[in-house]
């Protein structure tokens, strides 16, 4: 899928937990922002940043499901920062 209107077609990455002395029930916890891979970038974006590790608003993604296949994309505006 080719991401158009200054969105980026992403794929989020699910950070394992790490073990130490405290528990955070799942449920609880309530993520504001993620950490995401960039696999793609609209033509209009102001810097392609294929490849790249960003991190956005969580509330900012959209997910499709083209053939089975699911896509997750979020607009330009959600980044807060990249590596």
């Amino acid at each position: 899928m080719k991401p158009l209107n200054r969105r980026l077609l992403i794929e989020v990455v699910t950070e394992q937990p790490e073990e130490g002395a405290f528990f955070v029930p799942t449920e609880e916890k309530v993520e504001q922002f993620m950490v995401a891979s960039v696999l793609a970038c609209a033509d209009n974006c102001s810097q392609d940043l294929t490849g790249k590790t960003v991190v956005i608003h969580a509330f900012g993604t959209e997910e499709v499901i083209v053939k089975g296949k699911k896509y997750t994309f979020v607009g330009e505006n959600h980044l807060i920062c990249v590596e």
